[in-house]
C-alpha cells in the first residue's frame, strides 16, 4: 500500500520528537545540576560574608549618633558595652 492518510506523517513526527527529547534531556540536566551547584555556593558566600559584617546593635546605634538623637559620650559608653558583651 501507498500510505495514505496521515499515519506516516505522525509517526515520522513522533520520532523527530522522541529524538530531539532524547538530545535536550541530558543537557538540561546537565543545567539543572550546575545551577544547583551554583545556588549553593552563592548561598554559602552570603552567610559567610554575614558573619563578618557590623553587629546589628552597633549598627543601631551608629545611626541613633548619627541622627543626633545620643550624645558622643553617650555613643562611646554603649559601643564599649556592645563591644564587652
Amino acid at each position: 500500500m501507498m500510505g495514505f492518510g496521515f499515519g506516516d506523517g505522525i509517526s515520522s513526527l513522533l520520532w523527530s520528537f522522541s529524538m530531539l527529547l532524547s538530545m535536550l534531556l541530558p543537557v538540561l540536566i546537565i543545567v539543572g545540576v550546575v545551577y544547583l551547584v551554583l545556588c549553593l555556593f552563592e548561598r554559602r558566600k552570603k552567610v559567610s560574608v554575614g558573619e563578618n559584617d557590623t553587629p546589628e546593635p552597633l549598627v543601631i546605634l551608629k545611626k541613633r549618633y548619627a541622627n543626633g538623637e545620643i550624645s558622643k559620650e553617650d555613643f562611646s559608653s554603649m559601643k564599649e558595652d556592645l563591644l564587652r558583651g
